[in-house]
């Protein structure tokens, strides 16, 4: 016998869809949505407005990796998180660390739980990186690859391509899903840092030893390993870390346009245990039967759902535009992608020769303009409940 609260699916629970469908309502409004003619309307586009907007769901991510925290908040504090006070800024060694063990893989997703919105996993091909300051002992930021989405209109627009040519080229591109830098870095411009290392042929090695000589799922056909482009998105409006980054005889962060201000965060909450369970048969089977077994990601079973509750796809567009970057990782990278050669001629700076220049440019002359970063203390990183952070600071200071 079926429990009261458990969806039946090919005759569904009629009062459970109706009690669905107005937590929707209600979950998109509490968190600052206007919803005007069955489409999401935000109220401003103010940043801080825009982080209250992703709040909910990254709370819930929070809680949902609550057993995790606990486990590895205060070793990975005490182990890679620096106070202000501490860092020798003549002493900054940027490394390139690729993730390949448990631990790295862990500090990884504890690091990714700080943003200020939720972040996935990564879809497909993924290359993560961890940007270690080797003079200091200390985490400087993240860097997530992931494959990048097949549609994106400004995108393809920049690059000049049409459908069949996006189609054979797209391989050649990977993006980079989360990027930034950690405090007290990030309050030193440590992010146009870390930005600047991702274009570093460290990682278009690492890319041609991964998957060089791999068949595609779809087409089968097998891969020479090539990274031509890596692009990005802002992850609040217009963004502040890519802006004018270029490196001198080096790639530079072209902006490409905007993103549709399409996703699922809004539905990234307590509710998407019971929009999985309501849509996960027929997410399953709309999926191409080569890319396995199970749901591929969260929107097409948040796409099945609304179709299910009778609520309008429109549903899906939170209309937070990200502004889009492109970055060419060589002189010909674009003509590459568009078929109009056959090299991408690689930019042949080294990681201390990009790490040198953002130093200089960036990160040492706001420390002297802004010395704020002295105050940091490393707890104040703790993803643990306000009390604990107090009670384990207070602790700390008496030692």
């Amino acid at each position: 016998m079926k429990e009261k609260n458990t969806l039946e699916f090919g005759g569904l629970n009629q009062p459970l869809v109706e009690e669905l469908k107005n937590k929707i309502y209600e979950i998109l409004i509490s968190q600052g949505f206007s919803i005007i003619d069955d489409k999401i309307i935000p109220v401003s586009d103010d940043k801080d407005f825009i982080r209250r907007l992703h709040r909910t769901s990254v709370e819930y991510l929070i809680e949902k990796n609550k057993n995790f925290i606990e486990k590895v908040d205060e070793k990975f504090i005490l182990k890679y998180i620096i106070d202000g006070k501490d860092l020798d800024l003549r002493n900054i060694q940027p490394q390139l660390i690729l993730i390949e063990n448990k631990e790295q893989n862990s500090l990884f997703n504890w690091i990714k739980l700080h943003w200020s919105i939720p972040i996935s996993s990564g879809y497909g091909r993924r290359l993560r990186y961890i940007v270690y300051d080797k003079g200091n002992s200390a985490i400087i930021g993240i860097i997530g690859f992931a494959d990048p989405v097949f549609a994106l209109k400004d995108r393809d627009k920049f690059m000049g391509w049409d459908y069949e040519i996006k189609k054979r080229n797209l391989k050649h591109v990977m993006d980079a899903f989360v990027l930034g830098a950690v405090p007290p870095y990030s309050m030193i411009l440590g992010g146009k840092l870390v930005a600047s290392l991702a274009t570093s042929q460290r990682i278009v090695r690492d890319f041609r030893i991964k998957y060089e000589g791999r068949k595609t799922i779809i087409s089968g056909e097998t891969f020479n390993g090539k990274l031509a482009v890596i692009t990005t998105a802002s992850a609040l409006g217009k963004s502040s870390i890519y802006d004018r980054l270029k490196i001198p005889n080096g790639p530079e962060f072209l902006h490409a346009g905007w993103s549709k201000g399409s996703g699922e965060f809004q539905f990234l909450n307590y509710l998407y245990d019971q929009i999985f369970d309501l849509a996960k048969d027929i997410a399953s089977k709309s999926k191409n039967p080569k890319w396995g077994r199970g749901v591929r990601n969260r929107r097409s079973v948040i796409k099945a759902s609304l179709k299910i509750l009778g609520l309008p796809e429109s549903f899906l567009y939170h209309n937070i535009k990200r502004e889009l970057f492109i970055v060419p990782l060589g002189k010909k990278s674009i003509k590459f992608l568009r078929g109009e050669s056959s090299q991408v001629q690689y930019y042949k700076l080294t990681d201390q020769e990009i790490s040198d220049f953002a130093l200089r440019r960036w990160v040492i002359p706001r420390s002297e303009r802004d010395n704020s970063y002295l105050r940091f203390h490393k707890y104040q990183y703790s993803l643990l409940p306000h009390i604990e952070k107090i009670d384990i600071c207070n602790n700390i200071s008496k030692l």
